[in-house]
């Protein structure tokens, strides 16, 4: 194509051409992308939430992140199969907020919490934030990612390997090299 030849119409491009164009900087690509992807991811993340209501939230912050991190998509792969990992980490984050929400509401019925309880959650979460920065700054990368979302996504190994792309069995060894340098760092 000349330099005089004009772009290709959007309706005319494919989710992975748009997603490198919106990589590049071209934003009505990108909303373009959320114009034919917000259906499907809708209710794929529906699928794996509680309470479907919640897929709205959840499909807005799968985008927000997938634009904020457009610069980690790579073009050799499929678009949407990033979206969808994305979309998949961010209904996880939900369900597990839904959870220790659930449980705080458990804890919390009248008469059973004290105010010693009620400032004590603020101070373990500032505690496991610190726990978690802690194993950012010592581990870096994938070894870090995998004990996140083994930790806190509570996702199982095969669906670690899957994420990352390693087996099953890289995956157990990176998890257990992890967890010995953190317990080594912290000796």
């Amino acid at each position: 194509m000349s330099r005089s030849d004009p772009a290709p119409p959007l309706a005319d491009l494919t989710v992975d051409d748009l997603a490198t164009r919106a990589q590049g900087g071209d934003e009505a690509c990108f909303q373009e992308l959320v114009s034919r992807l917000r259906g499907p991811l809708t209710s794929f993340i529906a699928r794996r939430l509680q309470r479907p209501s919640d897929a709205d939230d959840a499909v807005q912050e799968t985008f927000l992140r997938a634009y904020r991190h457009l610069d980690r998509y790579d073009p050799a792969r499929r678009f949407s199969t990033w979206l969808f990992a994305i979309g998949k980490n961010v209904a996880s984050n939900h369900r597990a907020a839904e959870r220790r929400r659930a449980e705080l509401e458990r804890r919390g019925a009248p008469g059973a919490a004290s105010a010693a309880d009620a400032i004590a959650t603020p101070a373990l979460v500032a505690e496991a934030d610190e726990v978690w920065r802690e194993a950012r700054r010592v581990l870096g990368g994938d070894s870090y990612r995998a004990l996140w979302l083994r930790y806190s996504q509570e996702m199982s190994v095969g669906e670690i390997a899957h994420e990352l792309g390693r087996s099953v069995v890289a995956t157990k060894v990176m998890l257990f090299r992890a967890r010995r340098k953190l317990l080594q760092e912290g000796s």
